[in-house]
């Protein structure tokens, strides 16, 4: 599963090598900062070099069409980078079993603050959605994690952004590539802001 963020690139890292990536596009009542980047999320995925099949499902439908696509695309294995929301997990098993494939989740139960930093030594990500404004557009890495860890709790933000706080799009991961990015602009829905690339 992947988004391009930090969490599902973090995810599919620890269980490397991946054949392929699958993206679920749903429609949100407030947009969704991967969807409105989707162009850098595929370019993200060309340069790790792994296919990226793209799906966009209907309201109230999106169980039944997700368990098909997958079944068709013979995932035998799952990987998803879910860490704390017991309704995620419980989701994506049952994901899992209706397309007939085992569910990976090695970030599962991981310390939050110990994984920010684990995913900054991996990656850089960009913060592309947030609801603290001040967050968005923050480049993190290895050098201003611990910074960026501290921004997070004192606007009382979960470390990782695991109830979708922010969101973020890896920008450049190890030695496996990296894509160009700018913030060209950062638009206002309702109580949350997203940086478009």
């Amino acid at each position: 599963m992947f988004s391009g963020g930090k969490d599902s690139v973090y995810a599919a890292l620890l269980e490397w090598p991946v054949d392929i990536f699958v993206t679920f596009v749903y429609e949100f009542p407030r947009p969704s900062p991967h969807l409105l980047n989707l162009p850098k999320v595929v370019e993200l995925a060309n340069a790790l070099g792994v296919p990226l099949a793209i799906l966009k499902v209907d309201r109230g439908r999106e169980f039944e069409q997700e368990a098909a696509f997958l079944r068709k695309l013979g995932v035998s294995e799952l990987v998803a980078g879910d860490q704390a929301v017991e309704d995620h997990l419980k989701y994506m098993e049952r994901l899992a079993g209706e397309a007939g494939a085992r569910l990976r989740e090695p970030l599962w139960g991981l310390d939050p603050g110990e994984l920010l930093l684990r995913e900054a030594e991996a990656m850089d990500f960009l913060v592309i959605g947030a609801s603290a404004a001040d967050l968005v557009c923050d480049l993190v890495g290895r050098r201003n994690a611990e910074a960026f860890l501290g921004k997070a709790r004192a606007l009382g933000v979960d470390p990782i952004g695991e109830r979708g706080e922010y969101h973020t799009l890896a920008v450049r991961v190890g030695g496996r590539g990296s894509i160009s990015y700018r913030c060209r602009d950062v638009r206002r829905y309702g109580d949350y802001y997203i940086a478009l690339l």
